[in-house]
């Protein structure tokens, strides 16, 4: 997956949200460590378990975006094909359930006031402007909630003319077992407040190196 490169108008580059975030928050780490050490005592290697979720997690949600863009699925290799089909089979039920239209896909953004990029993977609209993400994590941790409200900024400040009114989701699509969840949140000032000091901590940590 290609890097996108974000750059103020007068060029200056400027990280992006995913980089602040996981560049400096570390809560999500003891879960990792857990599992880690599972694995080795399930006579696993972790990292050949951790490559193929990856891989597994990066198709499912390639698959949800073509059909979200209206284009061709990506190939699925045999290997993965039960649970790719299990994922989809959930997104479509929930997406006939929620009736919305695209606005934006992975729209590539700048703020220039916090000096940071991001690309939310959707804008939708249905009653009110709403922005979403997908995952296919496990579970939901706190720099989810974190990116999500940086996002919801960067959006505002780009597109003021239609500020997001219709709160922040996000879906969790089940690669394992082919469920889906569906969390909102009207607001996240606290998770704004978290990103705003660790895009200040990313400054510091840069001039300290």
């Amino acid at each position: 997956m290609a890097v996108t490169e974000y750059r103020l108008k007068d060029g200056t580059k400027v990280p992006g949200t995913t980089t602040i975030i996981s560049g400096q928050l570390a809560w999500s780490k003891q879960a990792l460590l857990w599992w880690a050490w599972n694995e080795g005592k399930e006579g696993r290697q972790f990292r050949e378990t951790r490559d193929v979720a990856a891989d597994l997690g990066s198709l499912v949600h390639a698959c949800i975006e073509a059909e979200l863009r209206g284009r061709p699925l990506p190939p699925i290799p045999d290997e993965h094909k039960d649970k790719v089909d299990n994922s989809l089979l959930a997104f479509y039920e929930w997406q006939q359930g929620y009736q919305f239209t695209v606005l934006k896909t992975e729209e590539a953004m700048v703020s220039e006031r916090h000096r940071y990029g991001g690309k939310p993977d959707l804008a939708l609209v249905r009653k009110n402007t709403a922005l979403w993400d997908l995952k296919t994590s496990k579970d939901i941790y706190a720099d989810h909630r974190i990116q999500l409200a940086a996002y919801k900024h960067l959006w505002d400040e780009v597109h003021p003319e239609q500020p997001i009114t219709g709160g922040l989701h996000l879906l969790r699509v089940g690669k394992e077992d082919g469920s889906f969840h569906h969390h909102w949140w009207p607001d996240l000032n606290d998770e704004w407040e978290v990103f705003l000091l660790l895009r200040q901590l990313y400054d510091y940590q840069k001039r300290l190196k």
